[in-house]
């Protein structure tokens, strides 16, 4: 699977992405919960958010830059807010998903469904 911006078309993912399963993630604190290059479905995961989050991917898998706004990205000793944007897109600053690297969470960044398209819109 691919991730492209729904607003300016711009391709997020390097490469494809492959699915991972349950067995795969480490939940262990300050480790990356998937393998690069991996997604899955967060309702796989024990994670809950206050916002649509559909998938979960390894933060070194998308690109995507923080949001200006520094309140987005507060934590202990990284970013851990479950419920608000923290990524943008990099060409237009469109927010789309959240990173989640703190100390007492594992790291990976999460993908609002709404906000991406996993084709090239033209």
């Amino acid at each position: 699977m691919e991730f492209y911006c729904n607003k300016c078309n711009h391709k997020l993912t390097q490469n494809p992405l492959k699915i991972s399963s349950k067995k795969e993630l480490d939940y262990s604190d300050e480790e990356d919960l998937l393998k690069p290059g991996t997604y899955i479905s967060v309702t796989e995961t024990t994670f809950n958010f206050d916002i649509n989050i559909e998938y979960l991917i390894s933060f070194d898998s998308i690109i995507l830059n923080d949001h200006k706004e520094n309140f987005k990205l507060q934590g202990c000793c990284g970013p851990s807010n479950f419920n608000t944007l923290n990524q943008v897109c990099p060409k237009c600053n469109h927010e789309i998903g959240v990173l989640i690297a703190d100390c007492w969470t594992p790291c990976f960044i999460g993908i609002d469904a709404t906000k991406i398209a996993k084709k090239p819109l033209w």
